[in-house]
């Protein structure tokens, strides 16, 4: 059967000399897989998170829909020329790979992608970015902490909430960092917060989402951040 999608390029791999298997999360099926035949040889660009326009045709006993033609849906200009840019799209990216693949469609999670993607293009400092896109997108995993007390003096990162009355040793009382994870969350105004705070603040953002999330690390991605957007 012979089908159109709109998707989110998530990864590729692979498949033979000619030919690579694609993983996009798509608007009408959420996370599907595609084999783009001779797309080596036709040495056409694939950018990771790239928005996509695919023609496909799919045999109903098969898990993998073949590739017909792929256009883009949408060509930003800063995404994959600026360095900065491209290693938070890769950051996106790697979150996305490691939690996306048993999401079904969503499109208000397909949209948050795609705002987020196009936050990035044109935003003008890139800085916050992480903190504000990991926070947001664990709320749409259903890992949003709870806020225990209206004025809790701590952020217990194994239960996952705000209190007064922290337990065990993960858990973060530095007012400033407090306050800027209470933003991130509850979608406040970040901005004027001291770098050294965001850069705490996406180190506990981490913590709180390796903990949480099944098999889920960012080590490699983090220290690529650490010696570049926050060295």
């Amino acid at each position: 059967m012979k089908s159109k999608e709109l998707g989110i390029l998530i990864d590729k791999h692979h498949y033979s000399e000619s030919s690579s298997i694609l993983n996009f999360y798509t608007l009408e099926k959420g996370y599907a897989s595609f084999i783009f035949k001779g797309v080596k040889k036709k040495g056409k660009s694939l950018n990771q998170l790239g928005l996509y326009e695919i023609s496909y045709f799919k045999r109903p006993e098969s898990e993998l829909g073949i590739i017909q033609t792929m256009d883009y849906a949408w060509t930003p200009s800063n995404l994959y020329t600026q360095p900065q840019k491209v290693m938070l799209v890769f950051f996106m990216a790697d979150v996305l790979k490691q939690t996306i693949k048993q999401q079904g469609p969503d499109p208000h999670l397909f949209e948050y992608v795609q705002a987020q993607l196009i936050d990035l293009e044109t935003r003008t400092d890139d800085f916050i970015f992480p903190t504000q896109f990991l926070a947001q997108y664990m709320q749409f995993l259903g890992y949003a902490p709870l806020f225990d007390e209206e004025d809790a003096s701590a952020f217990d990162i194994e239960r996952g909430m705000f209190t007064n009355t922290p337990s065990g040793s993960k858990y973060v009382q530095d007012p400033e960092v407090l306050s800027f994870l209470k933003a991130q969350f509850l979608k406040e105004t970040t901005e004027n917060y001291p770098k050294d705070v965001v850069r705490k603040g996406l180190e506990v953002l981490v913590n709180y989402a390796e903990l949480h999330l099944p098999n889920f690390s960012l080590k490699v991605t983090m220290e690529v951040i650490r010696d570049t957007l926050y060295a």
